[in-house]
């Protein structure tokens, strides 16, 4: 029987982001169509996700040991000699950086695919990150999980293939039914690392004006996420304090259950500053949880075709205040109905087969 041809992924580490769950999401949809499927990354020490990556994908490790990454290309090169990939898809620029200069050492054809996965307002414009972004030049395929994004990324790079292919979310969150409890507590949610740009210092102001304007039903936000300590995170909770606050807004660190944690959600908040596409987001709308979402990348656009939530001010806490109160008075039949349009919308856009089957059209 002839050997089956490998495809290559690649990625940073298998922590706690939103990209790293996502490649494990893809790896594991490619490989249940019967692909023989690689993943490399350079700083094994974060294994968040990888208790979810299906055992039969080959996983190559290398430590990054040098500031430039050398140790990780010539790892690269050694890798790609050894298995002749016929195609490899890699996600975000530092990794893609790292396997386009290694494809220079690879005199074999490898038609690389480059996911942008992060926000384009987020990405430095110094003379190394341009220099990274000119070497997407040399892969055949760009995708990016943004409608917005990928218009932006098509007028970059206008000769090549350019394509829109959302988030893929597996089952375990299609499988969770609408929790009816959930509107009873009403318990709201934040999927988020604590970096600033996510945007925390914005729900707590909100909470403060909430309490100003509103003297009953405080909420209660729980934030999911990696912790990052920060001044700034300092400074919010020492505001969460001083307003007695801190049972409103709770940090409760990193969770490997975030469907479970969705299911008893009464709605998903997402203030972040900024995003290319939300897998919180995609999350959200496959258990049947709404939404309160920033006005930001293509969250406008998933509100007016879903009809599953409220779009939100980033710039303006009183905004998600004022939201936050309208949320915590619709009646059940309102709220059903948001719940069964989050639902029908991530059937429609995020099952694994149809991406999946972008996919591997691409690197097939």
């Amino acid at each position: 029987m002839k050997r089956k041809i490998p495809i290559l992924l690649m990625i940073d580490h298998f922590g706690s982001g939103g990209a790293q769950r996502q490649i494990v999401n893809i790896a594991n949809g490619l490989v249940d169509n019967g692909e023989d499927v690689h993943i490399f990354i350079y700083y094994p020490q974060y294994t968040h996700h990888k208790v979810s990556l299906d055992k039969r994908v080959v996983i190559h490790e290398a430590v990054k040991s040098d500031k430039l990454g050398l140790s990780v290309v010539v790892k690269l090169i050694t890798v790609l000699y050894r298995f002749k990939y016929k195609s490899a898809l890699v996600f975000l620029n530092t990794p893609a950086f790292y396997l386009e200069l290694a494809s220079f050492f690879y005199f074999k054809r490898l038609a690389i695919t480059y996911s942008e996965r992060t926000s384009l307002e987020l990405l430095p414009t110094n003379f190394l990150s341009n220099l990274r972004y000119e070497f997407h030049g040399v892969c055949k395929n760009i995708t990016s999980n943004s409608i917005v994004q990928s218009e932006k990324l098509k007028r970059k790079y206008a000769n090549k293939n350019v394509f829109y292919i959302p988030n893929v979310m597996p089952d375990s969150f299609f499988d969770i039914d609408i929790n009816p409890e959930a509107l009873i507590n009403k318990v709201f949610v934040v999927i988020a690392h604590t970096t600033p740009f996510k945007n925390f210092s914005y729900v707590a102001e909100s909470l403060v004006l909430y309490k100003k304007n509103f003297s009953t039903s405080l909420p209660v936000i729980h934030w999911y996420g990696r912790i990052i300590e920060s001044d700034e995170l300092i400074r919010i909770k020492s505001m969460l304090v001083d307003n007695d606050l801190t049972d409103n807004l709770v940090f409760c660190g990193p969770s490997n259950d975030i469907p479970k944690i969705l299911e008893k959600s009464f709605m998903l908040i997402h203030p972040s500053k900024y995003e290319s596409s939300s897998n919180s987001v995609a999350e959200a709308f496959a258990t049947g949880t709404p939404v309160i979402l920033g006005d930001i990348a293509d969250h406008k656009i998933i509100l007016e075709e879903s009809f599953a939530g409220y779009l939100v001010d980033i710039e303006k806490p009183l905004d998600l205040a004022l939201c936050l109160r309208h949320s915590m008075d619709i009646n059940v039949t309102q709220y059903n109905i948001l719940c069964d349009n989050a639902k029908n919308y991530a059937l429609k856009n995020f099952k694994a087969d149809p991406v999946i089957e972008k996919y591997l059209g691409i690197l097939s």
